[in-house]
């Protein structure tokens, strides 16, 4: 990534700035600034950030360990949850060592989408009146 002195001579400093301002703040163990959820996490969708950061607090989920007890289907039956929000929980929990894949529960042999997945992950909350 670029220097901030860098980007503070060529684009200015509001924008130099900007990429140290928090994407996510749930507490002290899931906190990334703009600068870090690229460098560190590998993503940089700051909206798809926001949405999550607002699920996770309505969840109670406040630490790496809690988001990987979580089910999948509990974030994704709120609503705006969709892939790209659901990559930056991903990451999270890739950048803190845990097993997306054993997370996601899906087995080699299971081809679904992500599509159908959230789609059978609404359908089930709203018969169930969950969707949040």
């Amino acid at each position: 990534m670029l220097k901030y002195d860098l980007l503070n001579k060529t684009v200015g400093k509001g924008f130099a700035d900007s990429f140290e301002e928090l994407a996510i703040n749930i507490n002290d163990t899931i906190t990334f600034t703009r600068r870090e959820m690229i460098e560190e996490l590998g993503c940089a969708n700051f909206n798809a950030a926001t949405r999550l950061q607002k699920a996770l607090k309505k969840l109670d989920i406040v630490s790496p360990a809690r988001l990987f007890r979580t089910d999948p289907f509990s974030i994704l039956r709120i609503k705006g949850i969709g892939v790209t929000s659901m990559y930056v929980a991903m990451c999270i929990l890739d950048f803190n060592d845990y097993s997306v894949a054993e997370w996601w529960g899906w087995k080699e042999t299971n081809h679904t989408k992500f599509s159908s997945f959230k789609h059978r992950a609404i359908k089930k909350a709203s018969k169930h009146k969950q969707e949040v």
